[in-house]
Order: C-alpha cells, then structure tokens, then sequence
C-alpha cells in the first residue's frame, strides 16, 4: 500500500485510480506485493491514504518531490508534463490561428483529465452503484449551468441520455443520472477544512503545471483579497453568516479569502479560505479586542501558509482593510514585501495635507511610520512601523488600484477625505529628490497589477452551482469548485497558448463562453 501511494504521488497521479492502474501495469503490481486478484478497490487506497497514512504524507509528498527531481535532472521525468511541442503557423491568417487553437484546446482538455480532478475525494457508500468521476460530473455540469443539484441532475441526466445507449431496464440509474440528493450527501460527510484542503491542493496542481508557460515572474505577485457571496436566507444558527458594508445591495453574505496570483492582466487563485465564523477565530490570542468573526492578520498568515507550497511570493497587494498592526506584522513574520493602501484616519489626513503637493503632482514620502494596534499574541496596542507613502490623486477616478467600485470589503471615501492616496509598504520609498521621487511612484503604481481583482470574482461566481442549502459545507464546496473551473480555463488557455507558436497575450484567447462550451460538448473526456 505504501509503496502503491508513493507511485501515485509521484506521478501526480490519483490515489483513488491506484486500482485500475495496477491492474493495467501487473509487473508493478506483483512488485508492489500484491496479486491480481487481490488489488485493493480505490475507496481503499483512499481511505488509507486519509487514515493510515496520516502522520506520513508529508513524508511521501517529500520523497515523491525529490524522486521527480532526480529523474527529471537524469533526463527522465516523470508524469506531471503536458507533453505539449509548438507547432509552426504560416502566420497568414486568423483562420489558421483558429483552427490550431481549436485542435491544441481539445488536446490540452483531454490531457488535464489527471490535475485538478484527482485532488477531489469525495466520500460514497462502499457498494455504491455509481462512480465518484460520476459526482464530479454532476458538479461540473452544476457548474458551467450555474444550476442547483437538483435541475443540475436533470441537466446531467439528460445529457448521460444522450451519451449512453444503455436501455433503462439494464441500468437505469445511467439512463437518468444519479441525484442531487447524492451529491449533497456526498458533501455533507465533508468537514469544512477537509474540502478546504481539497481545492487548494487541486489549486496547487494547475499551478504545478502551468508555471513553465504562465506569464507569472519567480517569486510571484500575490494579491490577497476578501470577496462575498450573497446569503438571502434565513440566519438562525447560520454561524458563518456575516453583515455586509454599507455600499452593498444586500445585508448578509459568506465571505471567503482568496490568495492570488497577478500577472500581467490574469489572476490565478493559489489559495482559499471561508472566514467569518467567530468559533473558528483565535480570539483568545488578541487580547482586549473583544470576539470578532475573522482576523485580517489570521487570514493572512494561513493564505501564505497554503500558497507556499507551490510558490514563493514576492510581494503582496492588499486593500486598505487589512492595513492593521496584526497584517504588518504577519508580512514581516513571513519576510514577505507588501503593498496596500493606509485608512484615512485623522492622523494620516493631516500628514498628506501638510506633505502632498496636490497643484503640482508632487507625492510625499515617510519611512518609518508607526502606528499600533492589536497583535497576535502581543497586547492590544502593539506598536508597529512601516513607510506612508502620500499620492496626488482622487481614489475614484481609476489610478492606483481604484475604481468606481470600490473592493468588497472596502468603504466608500468621503469626498472632503479625498485629499491623496495613502499606502503603507515596506519596499524602498524616498521623496528627497525628484528621481527618488520618480522611483517612489513606480514602486507605488505596480499596485495596479492587482486592477482586474473584482472582474475575476465575477468569473468565479459566474462558475458557481446556485444553492439553496443552508448547510456552510456546501456552500464552501461550490465555492471552491468554482474557483477549480475559473483555474481550469485560465489553465487551459496558457497551456493551448503554449502550444500555438503565436505572440502570448494576457487576454484569453478562449473566452470563458467557449471554455465552457468546450467542456459541455467534451466533458465525459475532460472528468
């Protein structure tokens, strides 16, 4: 079994598809130690590699990372490549662009079958008459339908219908599709953290295998964001269910974090996590600050946790509501540079009305700015540095990572505040002369790259199955498998763009429309 799990995870493969893999290579399997008809079903392996297993797989994800060095290094990888070669275009016209896109995205499609799904263990009876690539079918079919289950079983059903020339009499749960009920069983036997950890990892799989094509420098740009999702119903009980700010049109929401990925107009999600339930707070750790729903500087510590595994970040872009003493202070924990506007408190307006020349457009620099706030860990009123930097500009006009709109989580401005643009950062700034000046305001202005953030979210909701479940479960669930289907478009466009010996642009070339219409008319191959 052991030795079973550690090929798997070698080869970036399922641990649940163990089964039919030996039984397709029986030299590895008698190897292995086991006989042909003996090998294990893979709910086995599954839960061996949950239970067994537990206290060893950071050890085998270790060994199997070290083995795909060595053999890579040795002129010999193993798994996890897309096998992908460029191929020659004549260059004349979008036709033939067009018809080569057509061909490497159904190409890529069928090659991705093995990175984001196998991730998704999903719990099912022992003598289930379907499959769990079944579950995550219907899941993606909720998905790019953005239906419930139920409609979404329908829509599957009918779909299988088609697919399927199988007579009722013989099988008639193929001829209609399993349930919705199925699936939200399915999830309910699912601890939040355990489908938490089950989207990151597949997450980090997609990341895995794009990072030689995407356009994502190393160390990377990483923009951590809080976004909501609507919650109209009833709130008894609902213990992740939160208030929303003033701006929204809605009341109440659940709110999820998400560590991002900036590169040149693309935002991939490395990481997320469900915020908002006060028992799941470290409370205890800031003293004095009363019982709060979610800590900024908490949320930040354990998104850099479940990122870096896959990447090392550069900087991070935050937005003004984590400019706290507890987020500074978790960015220098971690040695990490960050960037993010400061509040418009009554202290920072009068400095950027004294320093800030708004007639001629000269901004205005001050290292080693100290300001205190609660901490963890440390008393309530820590006190903590980091330079304020003073930008001539109006934050609704769109500069500086504003907008119209402002963030999620963000508070509209005052007209009488909007005296300049405050960031607080620990990169290199200086306002003595005018290159230092200069410089300064480049080093400001890459918090632009973080621009676009709201329009991904978008996306992902665009993704998301609608529910009317109150359980947190499956709403974290469809949260995150949106995220998994916003990944895998943004996935297949860099890999099929990386296959075309065309200009790389960050604008997809596959919109999502055609994305998902590619995966409706392919999907029994892409699952």
């Amino acid at each position: 079994m052991f030795l079973a799990v550690l090929w798997a995870k070698t080869e970036d493969e399922s641990v649940t598809g163990l089964s039919g893999r030996l039984e397709d290579n029986p030299d590895i399997a008698e190897a292995f130690g086991f006989t042909l008809g003996n090998i294990p079903i893979g709910d086995t392996f599954a839960r061996a590699w949950r239970n067994r297993f537990e206290e060893l797989q950071d050890t085998i994800e270790r060994a199997a990372k070290d083995i795909d060095k060595i053999a890579t290094e040795r002129g010999s990888p193993i798994g996890g490549h897309t096998g992908l070669n460029r191929e020659e275009t004549d260059g004349s016209s979008k036709r033939t662009e067009q018809r080569l896109l057509r061909k490497k995205t159904k190409e890529v499609l069928d090659q991705m079958a093995d990175v984001v799904f196998p991730a998704l263990d999903i719990p099912r009876p022992e003598n289930a008459i379907y499959d769990e690539e079944d579950l995550l079918e219907l899941l993606t079919v909720m998905g790019i339908n953005g239906e419930a289950a139920n409609n979404g079983a329908v829509i599957n059903g009918d779909r299988l219908a088609e697919q399927k020339d199988i007579h009722p009499t013989e099988d008639p749960f193929y001829e209609d599709g399993m349930r919705g009920e199925t699936l939200l069983n399915a999830i309910h036997e699912l601890a939040i953290e355990e489908i938490t950890d089950m989207v990151n990892e597949a997450a980090g799989r997609a990341l895995t295998r794009i990072k030689p094509y995407a356009d994502f420098p190393e160390p990377v740009f990483l923009a951590i964001d809080i976004t909501y999702v609507a919650y109209y119903g009833d709130r008894e009980g609902m213990k992740w269910v939160s208030g929303t700010p003033d701006h929204k049109q809605y009341d109440w929401c659940h709110k999820f974090a998400t560590a991002t990925l900036v590169g040149d107009g693309v935002h991939m999600v490395a990481g997320m996590l469900p915020v908002g339930n006060a028992e799941r707070t470290d409370n205890d750790a800031y003293p004095g600050e009363g019982e709060q729903s979610f800590v900024h500087g908490d949320v930040v510590r354990e998104l850099l946790d479940i990122v870096s595994d896959y990447v090392t970040p550069r900087c991070v872009y935050a937005d003004r509501a984590f400019a706290t003493a507890d987020v500074v202070s978790a960015f220098e924990e971690n040695n990490l540079r960050y960037l993010m506007p400061a509040p418009r408190n009554d202290r920072t307006k009068r400095w950027l009305r004294r320093n800030v020349d708004m007639k001629r457009g000269i901004l205005a620099a001050k290292q080693d700015w100290s300001f205190r706030g609660a901490v963890k860990g440390d008393v309530s009123n820590s006190r903590v540095t980091t330079n304020l930097v003073g930008l001539p500009g109006d934050p609704d006009e769109r500069q500086y990572g504003y907008g119209e709109e402002p963030d999620e989580d963000e508070e509209i401005v005052d007209e009488e505040d909007q005296t300049a643009v405050p960031f607080y950062t620990n990169l290199h700034v200086d306002d003595e002369t005018a290159l230092d000046r200069r410089q300064t305001k480049r080093q400001v202005e890459k918090y632009n790259r973080r621009g676009g953030i709201e329009t991904a979210f978008k996306k992902i909701k665009e993704f998301a199955s609608w529910t009317t479940s109150k359980e947190f479960e499956v709403r974290n669930f469809h949260f995150g498998f949106a995220v998994l289907l916003y990944n895998a478009w943004l996935m297949i466009d860099f890999l099929v763009q990386a296959g075309l010996d065309v200009e790389f642009r960050s604008k997809p070339r596959i919109t999502a429309q055609r994305f998902i219409a590619y995966v409706r008319r392919r999907l029994s191959r892409l699952i």
